[in-house]
C-alpha cells in the first residue's frame, strides 16, 4: 500500500509544474468524481426522478446554453489557432513547450479551459432527461461525455500544448458547429429548414478523428521529433474508438433512415397517371355498365386495400 501511494505521488509530481496548482489539476480524482456523479444521474437518479414528472419546458435555457457553447468553442479554436496552429506550429512535428514562455503558458491555459468545458457539457444529457427524451441518449453520447474529460486531464497534466493540443483544436471547431446546430434546433420548428446539414455534422466528427489519428500516427515515423509515447498512444486509441463509434452511429442512423424511406416508397399504393390509357378507358366504360351494387362493392374493396397499405407504410 505504501509503495502504491509513493508511486502515485511520483506519477503526479511528474506532471507539468505550470498546471499543478490550477483548479482540478492537482489529481484526477475530482474529475473522476464528477464523471461518476454524471453517470449516476444519467443512469439512475435522473430517470427515477422524472418517472412521475411531466417533462420540463426548457427551450429558453437550451437556446442560451447552446449559443454560449458556440461562443466558447469558437473562442478556444481561434485562440489555439492564433497561438500556434494558424501561425508557428508545424503540422509535421511540434514538440510540447514546457517553458514559461507567454505563448506556451497561454496555450496551456486555453487547453485547461477547454478541459473545464467538458464538465459544462454534461448539461447536454441533463436536458434530455429533464425533457424526458431518454431515447436520444445513445451509448455513444454517454461514453463520449464520460471518457473525454478523463483523457483530457492527462493531456493537460502531462502535455499542454504542441502536438498534443491537436485534438482540442479540431474538437473545438467541430463543437462550434455542433452547438450551433443544437441552438438552432432549440429555437423551434420554424428553424428546421436551416438544419439540413445534420448528416454532414456527423461526417465532420469522423473526419476530426481521422485527422487526429493520421497526425499522431505519422509522428511515430519522425525519429527526431520529441514526443511522449503514452500521450501518442492515448490519442491514437481514442481516435480509433470514437471513429468506430461515430461510424456505427452514422450507418445506423442515416443508412437505416434511407432504407426505411425506400421501403416506404415501395410500399406506397399505386397511383395511376393523370392520363388514362386506351385500355383503362375501355375498362371504365365496362364498369359504368355494371350494376350499381356490384360497382359500389368493388370500389369499397379498393378503398379498403388502399387505406390499409397507406397505414402500413
Amino acid at each position: 500500500m505504501i509503495n502504491f501511494t509513493q508511486h502515485y505521488q511520483e506519477f503526479l509530481d511528474n506532471g507539468d509544474p505550470r498546471v499543478a496548482s490550477w483548479p482540478m489539476m492537482d489529481n484526477p480524482m475530482k474529475g473522476l468524481t464528477l464523471v461518476v456523479m454524471y453517470l449516476g444521474f444519467v443512469k439512475v437518479v435522473g430517470p427515477a426522478w422524472m418517472r412521475d414528472q411531466k417533462p420540463y419546458e426548457l427551450r429558453f435555457p437550451m437556446v442560451i446554453y447552446n449559443f454560449l457553447l458556440v461562443g466558447i468553442s469558437a473562442w478556444v479554436f481561434v485562440n489555439m489557432g492564433m497561438l500556434g496552429w494558424f501561425t508557428k506550429y508545424s503540422w509535421r512535428c511540434e514538440p510540447i513547450d514546457y517553458s514559461y514562455n507567454p505563448d506556451a503558458v497561454r496555450m496551456a491555459e486555453v487547453g485547461w479551459f477547454f478541459y473545464i468545458t467538458k464538465f459544462i457539457e454534461f448539461a447536454d444529457t441533463i436536458f434530455f432527461i429533464l425533457r424526458k427524451k431518454e431515447s436520444q441518449i445513445s451509448t455513444l453520447h454517454v461514453f463520449h461525455h464520460s471518457l473525454v474529460p478523463v483523457t483530457l486531464w492527462f493531456g493537460i497534466k502531462y502535455g499542454a500544448g504542441g502536438y498534443n493540443s491537436i485534438f482540442a483544436f479540431l474538437n473545438s471547431f467541430v463543437h462550434t458547429w455542433m452547438y450551433l446546430y443544437y441552438g438552432l434546433s432549440a429555437l423551434g420548428p420554424s428553424f428546421q429548414k436551416y438544419l439540413w446539414w445534420k448528416k454532414y455534422l456527423t461526417i465532420l466528427q469522423m473526419v476530426q478523428f481521422i485527422l487526429v489519428f493520421v497526425f499522431m500516427f505519422q509522428l511515430t515515423f519522425f525519429p527526431t521529433c520529441q514526443v511522449s509515447k503514452p500521450l501518442l498512444a492515448l490519442n491514437v486509441v481514442q481516435a480509433v474508438i470514437f471513429f468506430a463509434l461515430f461510424l456505427n452511429f452514422y450507418m445506423g442512423s442515416y443508412k437505416r433512415s434511407k432504407r426505411l424511406q425506400k421501403e416506404k416508397v415501395e410500399a406506397a399504393p399505386y397511383k395511376p397517371s393523370s392520363y388514362p390509357k386506351k385500355e383503362e378507358l375501355e375498362d371504365n366504360d365496362y364498369l359504368r355498365r355494371r350494376k350499381s351494387s356490384v360497382q359500389k362493392l368493388k370500389y369499397m374493396d379498393v378503398n379498403y386495400v388502399t387505406e390499409a397499405v397507406t397505414i402500413s407504410a
